[in-house]
């Protein structure tokens, strides 16, 4: 599945893959979530190596240079991808600038591929870290706390 994705991807202009690890994510039900599934497909899970914060309503990644330090999510394949990429852009505002990352597919062969992700590039002082570098998990912690 992968390889094949990444092989459409050579061939045909337009398509890219984004890597989403907040509220992006399919747990999270967010409108802008709906773009994604228009414009694009879910070809899995994968992780990137960072550190996840929390910033309040959502999350944000600081990239790593540590291999153990992973941030988990999802890997969407975009079509039209400068238009959707240019709303989410915007969406993600001027905390967070649109990067490529190599990513770690959730796969047999625990495939590697480039994506674009939104890094977060403010101080994180005072940002509570979240070790699992899984935003779902942690909100599930912090709902089963309320």
């Amino acid at each position: 599945m992968i390889r094949a994705a990444r092989q459409q991807n050579s061939d045909v202009e337009g398509i890219e893959f984004l890597f989403v690890y907040g509220s992006l994510r399919e747990s999270i039900h967010h409108p802008m979530r709906n773009l994604l599934v228009r414009q694009g497909t879910c070809i899995g899970t994968g992780s990137l190596q960072g550190k996840l914060y929390d910033l309040g309503r959502y999350p944000g990644v600081v990239l790593s240079t540590a291999r153990t330090d992973r941030v988990l999510g999802e890997v969407f394949r975009i079509i039209r991808s400068q238009q959707v990429l240019k709303l989410l852009d915007e969406y993600e505002g001027r905390r967070f600038k649109r990067e490529q990352v190599a990513v770690v597919i959730d796969d047999v062969d625990k495939s590697q591929i480039s994506c674009w992700a939104y890094i977060y590039k403010r101080s994180i002082n005072g940002r509570v870290y979240i070790p699992s570098g899984d935003y779902l998990e942690y909100r599930r912690y912090l709902e089963r706390d309320l």
